[in-house]
């Protein structure tokens, strides 16, 4: 019996830029990237927008919480969201192959 989900892989990709633009400043010398976490008791991941200035600390804000998604559905959201912001990538808590597969789509 399939589950209903509170989000909508169209419109999440929309609310996932619209996050990272509320968040993200172009400031000199500093770094920004998208950390993608598995989480595996709710079959579902977890991505963060990490930022951090030259000689300061990396401050992690979280953007979209995505519960019961699938692994096709993650990599068409994460397209999308590639599209717009061109943002390093960061995979944690995934199986080797599935990391592999990641970077080898969306270079």
């Amino acid at each position: 019996m399939p589950v209903d989900k509170a989000w909508n892989k169209e419109t999440e990709s929309e609310k996932i830029c619209e996050r990272i633009k509320r968040c993200f400043t172009n400031r000199w010398r500093t770094r920004y990237w998208v950390s993608v976490v598995y989480y595996e008791p709710e079959h579902g991941y977890n991505l963060f927008l990490n930022i951090q200035p030259r000689n300061a600390y990396s401050r992690s804000i979280p953007i979209a919480r995505l519960a019961d998604c699938d692994y096709s559905e993650l990599l068409d959201i994460i397209t999308d969201v590639r599209q717009t912001y061109h943002f390093t990538l960061n995979y944690l808590n995934f199986p080797d192959d599935q990391v592999r597969k990641m970077r080898r789509n969306l270079r």
